[in-house]
Order: C-alpha cells, then structure tokens, then sequence
C-alpha cells in the first residue's frame, strides 16, 4: 500500500473532534462562547455594586443615628431632649419645660433631665393623663446610650417619671395618697434628688411637707411611712416640718 502523505486523522471535521473531546475529557468540554462570558461578568459586578449600595446605606444610618445620640457611641442627650419636646409642648396641660446637666451613668450612657411644668388646677384624672403622656414621651425619645427622665411638676406634686409608665403610675397615685393626709401639703414622690433616676422600689425617696409642729408631727411621719411601705417597700421617707 502506497502511503501519500495525507493522514485521514488530520482530515476529521469539527463534529469529529468534539467526538473525540467528549469522549476523552467528557461532554461539558464544548468552548464557551466569549459573549456569554462577558455578560457572567456584567452580572456579577452588578451584583457587586448592589451589594455595596445596601451596605453604604447601612452604614449611613447607623452613622446617623449615633451622630444623633441613638448608636451609644457617641450619645446626645441634647439632641434627645429636643426630641423630647417637640412630643410634649403640646400636652394638654404643659407650661414648660426645662432642661438641666445630663448625668452620666456610664461609659458612653447618660441620662438627659429635663423638668416637666404642668397647670396645678388639673384634675385627678387629666393628671393621670399628662403623667402617662410624659412617661411614652420619655421612652420614645431615648435610645442606646441616652434615658430621658423628667420630673413632673404638678403644683403641690412632684413626680419621677422615666420610660416605665408602670412605676411612674405608681408614684403619682402615692402622691395623691400622701396629699390627703390631714397636715401634708407638698410631695415629692421620685428617686433621690440629685442621685441617678431609678424604678426598683427601694430606691425610692419620698419627699413630704408639712406646716405642723411638735406633737402634730410623728403622726404624719407614722402615716406618710406606713403608705409609702405598702407601695414601696424599702423606700426612703423624710417628712420636712418647720423647727
């Protein structure tokens, strides 16, 4: 047989050589055209690209909202306080609000004070009212790292209020209590004034005056503790009388 030169291998088609591509490297072999390689890689940056976005806008709010006093980083109890007012200046009842010094709790923790001035003709039920107003007021506008506590001043009342509606209920229904003892005519029924606002019931401190003197007192002061007891075990009780 007479060899020509010509290979009949070199001759197979391009159906021929796929054959042999599958049958050697197996059938997921075939080339991958270059458009179809090019929109893989149109969709993964664009997948890349939202991801980014969703995650700059993350970071921008949890920027903003420590730059704002709510992250606990950098708390603003000024800034909380403003929140504050805007949810009560337009109370039934309100003739004004002040703000005092922030006191801080903890590393990056404050409480942010503020005084709460109400009309003392209000009645028993519209007190009820501005006290549990002032308390959801109080929790709405503190956040992570700052507590808005007030004191409510009702005329001849006093009241703690923070976030807890609950306690600050409490406090002004003992108020009412104390003030209808025969001889009292001021309450104040809060925590320690000056010390860090609190709900447990023995840190409670209540606060009473009365114009009576000598024998006219220990019965007040028997009254005003027994009451006090049954509201707040623990509490602390001081009755101011003249000497």
């Amino acid at each position: 047989m007479t060899d020509d030169g010509t290979d009949r291998s070199a001759r197979r088609g391009p159906e021929q050589q796929d054959d042999d591509l599958d049958r050697v490297f197996g059938p997921e072999t075939a080339s991958v055209p270059t458009r179809t390689r090019a929109r893989t890689w149109f969709v993964i940056g664009g997948s890349v690209l939202a991801v980014a976005a969703v995650i700059a806008v993350v970071l921008g709010s949890i920027i903003g909202s420590v730059q704002n006093g709510i992250g606990g980083v950098f708390p603003r109890p000024d800034i909380a306080l403003d929140r504050f007012d805007t949810r009560v200046d337009d109370l039934p009842g309100v003739t004004g609000v002040l703000h005092h010094a922030p006191s801080k709790t903890a590393f990056a923790s404050y409480d942010a004070v503020a005084s709460v001035r109400a009309d003392p003709s209000l009645d028993p039920a519209a007190r009820r009212d501005l006290v549990a107003a002032i308390s959801r007021a109080a929790d709405e506008s503190g956040g992570n790292g700052v507590r808005v506590v007030v004191i409510a001043d009702l005329g001849n009342l006093q009241i703690g209020v923070t976030g807890t509606g609950a306690v600050a209920a409490k406090r002004l229904a003992l108020a009412d209590t104390l003030d209808h003892i025969g001889g009292v005519t001021e309450v104040r029924c809060s925590w320690e004034r000056g010390g860090d606002a609190s709900d447990a019931d023995g840190d409670q401190s209540i606060v009473v005056r009365t114009p009576g003197r000598g024998a006219a007192v220990p019965p007040i002061v028997s009254r005003v503790t027994e009451e006090t007891q049954k509201v707040f075990p623990g509490a602390d009780v001081q009755v101011i009388a003249p000497e």
